[in-house]
């Protein structure tokens, strides 16, 4: 039967059968990865790897399937995961309901959780991102795990779990952390940290690695430049690219004084590797030049780092993690440190998390609207969309032309390219009985044109309450979390 489809023509298809199609084949690939696990699980079992004289079951699938070493680690630790610790995962992966890439994200997830979390909150955790698996993308769920360790977190104060990118333990620290030579080294920093991950979708990381055009010398060698910026499962983030020998010069003269060692007031030296100084290089100079106003207005408001903290957070009463406007949550420790440092604006929130008015009955969106319009929004709202705030116009629901005013409730944030969709395909958009965004299809897209809502712009602390993990976590819980 797979062999016929393979042969099928799908121009024969209508749209929703062409539909059906698609989505039959990923729900058959993922009963197909369970059946696969379960045999690498029984190879592990049979000790498969010592008869055939490699060093683990790791090296032999690596060997068997010709896979990275990473990705044959991750594949026997999921296989050994789902018959024990995610039970729950590895059905929804026989049902076809979830891939194995989101069951692969559940696993570093919930493996990066605080050591202190009983089995019984671990459980509760794993079928919340089953659920949110219905919805959201394996970059989605790593960031939902992120902010579920951190607000696990905050109530037990054991450390984190391990790190579960088992390529980053210990990767650009090959560079001699007693090297207190030059900024500018040539140490070979970050060799072995290769970040052969696709960039997340939706402007979580941009650039394209490209090697065909220029390879050979001709054309501009700026063609090649790429750079990806991917969210790590254990809050970190991975930064990799190329650059060509004109923008690398400028990036080094940009970085050299700032990166120098910088030996204590006793003489004592600089503790801190290259990498580590080049990295803190790089902070300070964004720090510069955000402080200096050297950036281009975005949005129409001066960009800044921009932080979200519910107010029982920032007064130490616990609840959700404060998080950055890319998503990513802080510790308590940094957003102490931030409240201490920084300008602190205030925008408050009803109990559905809408931001109040503060508009202005005028055409273009000020910066204290706009700012409201991102906190509430979270990017753009067209359904499926993960593009984040600073890649977003405003767009009025009634058109400014036709009276329609300058205020939050008459506004939303819409990437260009949905931004120009919405205005040539008639979709509408109105606010629901939240306060929040929907767009209502066209209905030749659906015919009932039911009110569709997009899940990546909806808060965190929308998508992560009512959470039963966050009460029942160690011996002594605090606060409201």
């Amino acid at each position: 039967m797979v062999g016929q489809a393979v042969h099928m023509p799908g121009w024969g298809l209508s749209d929703p059968e062409l539909d059906g199609a698609v989505l039959d084949c990923s729900a058959l690939l993922a009963r197909l990865a369970a059946v696969r696990l379960g045999l690498v699980r029984e190879m592990h079992g049979r000790g498969s790897a010592l008869r055939e004289g490699a060093t683990s079951t790791a090296a032999l699938i690596r060997a068997r399937l010709r896979i990275r070493p990473v990705d044959a680690q991750r594949l026997v630790d999921l296989a050994l995961a789902v018959d024990d610790d995610l039970a729950a995962t590895g059905a929804a992966l026989i049902a076809g309901m979830i891939s194995v890439e989101q069951a692969q994200t559940i696993h570093l997830a919930l493996r990066s959780l605080p050591r202190g979390v009983d089995v019984a909150t671990r459980r509760s955790a794993e079928q919340f991102l089953l659920t949110s698996a219905t919805r959201f993308d394996p970059a989605e769920l790593a960031r939902l795990g992120r902010h579920i360790r951190e607000r696990l977190t905050d109530v037990d104060t054991s450390p984190g779990g391990d790190n579960p990118d088992p390529e980053d333990n210990g990767a650009g620290d090959n560079d001699g952390a007693g090297d207190n030579d030059g900024a500018g080294d040539n140490d070979g920093a970050g060799d072995n940290d290769v970040d052969s991950d696709s960039p997340p979708d939706g402007g979580k990381g941009a650039g394209k690695s490209d090697t065909s055009d220029a390879a050979d010398g001709d054309g501009d060698p700026a063609d090649r430049r790429c750079l990806w910026i991917t969210d790590l499962s254990d809050g970190m983030t991975r930064i990799s690219g190329e650059l060509d020998a004109e923008a690398a010069a400028l990036l080094r003269t940009a970085l050299d004084s700032l990166a120098a060692p910088m030996p204590a007031i006793d003489g004592t030296p600089d503790p801190r590797s290259p990498a580590r100084r080049r990295a803190d290089a790089l902070v300070d100079f964004v720090h510069r030049a955000l402080d200096a106003s050297a950036v281009p207005i975005s949005g129409g408001v001066r960009p800044h780092l921009t932080v979200t903290i519910p107010w029982p957070t920032l007064v130490g009463r616990g609840g959700p993690a404060a998080s950055t406007s890319w998503g990513q949550p802080l510790s308590r420790a940094t957003v102490r440190r931030l409240a201490c440092d920084a300008a602190v604006s205030r925008i408050i929130l009803d109990p559905a998390s809408v931001p109040l008015d503060v508009g202005r009955t005028q055409r273009t969106v000020p910066g204290d609207l706009r700012r409201a319009l991102v906190a509430r929004d979270q990017g753009c709202v067209f359904p499926g969309c993960s593009r984040p705030p600073s890649w977003c116009q405003a767009h009025h629901i009634i058109s400014w032309i036709d009276e329609g005013p300058t205020c939050l409730d008459n506004l939303v944030l819409l990437c260009p390219w949905h931004h120009r969709h919405v205005h040539h395909h008639h979709w509408t958009i109105r606010l629901g009985a939240d306060r929040r965004p929907e767009l209502i299809p066209p209905p030749w897209v659906d015919h009932t044109q039911t009110p569709r809502r997009n899940p990546y712009s909806q808060p965190l602390d929308i998508l992560l309450n009512p959470t039963p993990f966050v009460t029942s976590v160690g011996s002594q819980p605090q606060g409201g979390c």
